[in-house]
């Protein structure tokens, strides 16, 4: 059979494939298969790197077998644009928590930074490791490590020179351009063993650089005398983002007038002129092959490290047109890219004409595919626009974010805005006017929000009461302009359904440079901002960094360690005193909870107080912080002047039925009694489900033990819970103590405290006493117990018996009775 059949054979089965789509023949599908092999894949730089994207494709085609194919764990080291230890070491981390428990078979590296990691991590020892892409002798990296084999990076210089001075007989200068790094050393050396095996008499230059900006005035001194090899990658200023190679040589050969060469197949076509190129895409294939055989059983010392790796000999035919180099001159087996169709070349003629025909026969076949296939694809647009759309708002919806932003078609070629909106206290709206009223304040959110749309913006309802804004950005210095217009949005109430209401939110925004669009990134970095927001309340707006970042990642390991360290009794119970202002005799000690982790060290309480209620933790720390601090205050029950044990709790354990039960338990155990303890309440906690705090503080109090309400003041004080919830003391938040000497309303407002307190019969302790001015003044308003810094710090639970000591650093004596 002649090729032109074979052409017009392969079109129809084209053509008659595509047909039966459109007519809805189902296609077949392969069920996945069990417990197939694991493998892990390190690629050394980042994703869009072509050299690597192409190794990870041929490894990826695994030879077109179905069959047993291996599930890949692809992941990106980007030492390419980071290069520190601190990278490196970030990225372990990352993969021991990531894959922790996992087991693979397998490890696939690409080039000499992968390979080096691979060796070093002691998860991965004893797994076999196939490699690619090492530029040098990958035994100097692998040393005495078993279980290795895989596909040296050797580009085959000599033939490629050899070619080239032949190509070009007038050359009388050789550049080579390389990288100052490790890299750049490895193919200088090579470049040293060729030309010594070459043996040409040509001049020979070398421009080692760190950055394009120190040879670009030299480029356009090289004329039609010079041939010029541009290996490896470079950034054009120090800190930028470095070219892939296909990018350095499209960029040397815009500003030089002499043939470019290069190692790289995916260079041809971008300016290089051609030779024998390594083909990432067939290191791939070979690596491919390669795992195969060591997932088959076969020991990796028993395949021999291949050195002679896979090359393709391309040319492009507008540079051979561009320096009168003809077709017949280039060695047998030459491809030439980017050569015009034309009917006129034998080698298309057939095929043209015997695809034309074919196209004459389809003709009928096709007219009446036309019009099912526009019905169809009208059906299709619609079901597309319901899918990615809002059905409230009618705005885009997460499903058009999420393909926009993979597939590149919003925001590329510029710097790209992305920031998440999250309306503060939405749920309360819900439940105060009911789901109808929400929909419609989130309808004119939208329509406001609307106000920020111009030709560069888009907006988003991301989901529930979240929304995101897109912008494109000419200069980065326009975020804060932006920001500033979602700060100011909101700040007008709203007019719904009769009833004015104002609506905040807070703001979460990141940045991506052009070419560098990371949906997951983008989503992940703005949602971190925009919960840091919220912990302003109001419109607010937080620009992602790597602070926030850093702060993110230590509350996920928080969160993720606490439970354990909540199991195990690692939160240790410090004691702070209440002290008798009169007599300087301790009155009672609040128990506070104190973590020192072995890596963070000390961690401040609220935010482990805060990892424990996301973790959902909190209610085990507070009992376990009450069975440690009632364990620890047993030798202060034979002190005689009675001190009391304050212990705090949180809302999760007011509204929990089963409380009263578990401390009434835990006095049991711990031989603690229960007038000596004093369970400390904020304000803020009695104000959701009232019926059921009553009923849980009413049991409390019928187990014997107090209630005392910290941080008075500053939350919804009212006369009405101190009643409903038989209130015993009242603790004055230290923000009144802060400025009382210099502020007349904080000394009315602790007066007018201690005055309601006395009528109600209630003892009031005030905190934050600091110094000897507030402590008189505190004095003189009628404060009989004290807490603060100028009685001492929080101390371990036993200090406090160390009577000597104490009263020679604190000046606190004991007291006859000092029980409030």
């Amino acid at each position: 059979m002649s090729a032109a059949w074979r052409y017009c054979l392969l079109a129809c089965l084209l053509c008659l494939s595509q047909l039966a789509q459109a007519a809805g023949v189902p296609a077949v599908r392969m069920q996945p298969a069990r417990d197939l092999p694991q493998v892990l894949v390190l690629m050394s730089y980042h994703y869009g790197y072509s050299w690597e994207d192409r190794i990870l494709e041929g490894f990826e085609e695994w030879g077109g077998i179905t069959a047993g194919r291996p599930v890949l764990h692809v992941e990106w080291m980007d030492t390419k644009r980071h290069r520190g230890l601190e990278q490196r070491a970030r990225f372990a981390a990352y993969l021991t928590e990531k894959y922790a428990g996992q087991h693979f078979d397998l490890v696939m590296t690409a080039d000499d930074n992968a390979l080096e990691f691979a060796l070093q991590q002691e998860m991965l020892a004893g797994i076999p490791i196939v490699f690619g892409g090492i530029n040098g002798d990958p035994r100097q990296i692998i040393g005495t490590r078993s279980g290795v084999t895989g596909v040296a990076e050797r580009f085959d210089l000599v033939r490629t020179l050899r070619l080239a001075l032949a190509l070009h007989p007038e050359v009388k200068r050789l550049v080579f351009m390389t990288t100052a790094d490790e890299s750049g050393v490895g193919t200088r050396q090579h470049l040293s063993d060729a030309l010594a095996r070459l043996g040409t008499g040509v001049q020979v230059e070398h421009w080692v650089t760190r950055r394009l900006a120190e040879v670009e005035g030299r480029l356009a001194a090289l004329g039609p005398d010079a041939l010029l090899f541009a290996l490896g990658s470079l950034p054009l200023e120090d800190g930028g983002r470095p070219f892939s190679p296909e990018e350095l040589v499209a960029y040397v050969h815009a500003r030089s007038n002499c043939p470019v060469y290069s190692d790289l197949d995916a260079t041809v076509g971008r300016g290089a002129l051609g030779g024998y190129m390594n083909s990432g895409l067939e290191n791939g294939r070979l690596m491919a092959r390669m795992a195969q055989h060591v997932l088959a059983g076969q020991r990796p010392e028993e395949i021999p490290i291949v050195y002679e790796t896979p090359l393709a000999l391309l040319f492009d035919y507008r540079e051979l047109r561009r320096f009168g180099i003809a077709e017949r001159d280039l060695p047998r087996g030459s491809q030439v890219l980017n050569r015009p169709p034309s009917i006129f070349d034998p080698e298309y003629r057939h095929a043209l004409l015997g695809f034309s025909g074919v196209i004459a026969l389809l003709l009928l076949v096709l007219a009446g595919v036309v019009l099912r296939g526009r019905l169809l694809a009208s059906r299709q647009a619609a079901l597309h626009h319901q899918a990615t759309h809002d059905d409230l708002t009618r705005l885009p919806n997460r499903a058009w974010l999420n393909e926009q932003l993979q597939q590149g078609k919003w925001g590329s070629g510029c710097t790209l805005a992305l920031v998440m909106m999250d309306l503060n206290r939405f749920q309360l709206i819900n439940d105060t006017y009911g789901h109808s009223f929400g929909d419609e304040v989130l309808t004119s959110v939208a329509d406001r929000l609307a106000g920020l749309l111009d030709g560069r913006t888009e907006l988003v309802r991301f989901s529930g009461d979240s929304f995101v804004v897109l912008r494109r950005l000419e200069d980065p210095l326009e975020l804060g302009d932006f920001c500033e217009q979602c700060e100011r949005i909101l700040a007008e109430p709203f007019q719904v359904s009769g009833h004015r209401l104002s609506v905040s939110a807070a703001f979460g925004a990141t940045l991506a440079g052009p070419d560098e669009i990371d949906r997951d990134r983008l989503l992940r970095e703005a949602d971190t901002a925009m919960h840091e927001a919220k912990r302003e309340r109001g419109n607010h707006v937080v620009v992602f960094d790597r602070d926030i970042h850093e702060r993110a990642l230590r509350q996920f390991r928080l969160e993720a360690w606490l439970p354990n360290a909540v199991a195990r009794g690692e939160i240790q119970v410090y004691f702070q005193p209440i002290v008798e202002a009169g007599s300087g005799g301790i009155a009672g000690f609040e128990a506070l909870a104190r973590w020192q982790h072995p890596e963070l060290g000390w961690v401040p309480p609220p935010e482990f107080i805060r990892a424990a209620i996301e973790s959902g933790c909190i209610r085990e720390l507070t009992l376990g912080m009450l069975r440690a601090a009632c364990r620890a205050f047993q030798p202060y029950l034979e002190v005689v002047s009675r001190p009391y044990l304050g212990v705090n709790v949180s809302v999760s354990d007011i509204y929990a039925e089963d409380f009263p039960g578990r401390v009434a338990a835990i006095l049991a155990e711990e031989r603690m009694p229960p007038e000596r303890l004093v369970l400390e309440v904020t304000e803020d906690m009695l104000l959701g489900d009232v019926g059921n705090a009553t009923l849980v503080l009413g049991r409390l109090r019928e187990l014997g033990l107090r209630i005392a309400i910290d941080d008075f003041g500053t939350g919804y004080s009212s006369m009405s819970y101190l009643s409903s919830f038989m209130v015993n003391i009242i603790k004055i938040d230290q923000s009144f103590v802060r400025n009382l000497t210099t502020s007349a309303s904080d000394q009315k407002i602790v007066r007018a405290i201690v005055s309601m307190a006395a009528d109600l019969e209630l003892s009031v302790v005030t905190e934050g006493v600091e110094t000897p001015g507030q402590l008189e003044l505190l004095r003189q308003l009628g404060c009989r117990l004290l807490q603060g810094y100028i009685y001492g710090r929080p101390q371990p639970a036993g200090s406090w018996l160390r009577e000597d000591g104490l009263n020679r650093e604190t000046g606190i004596r004991p007291c006859a009775d000092s029980r409030p």
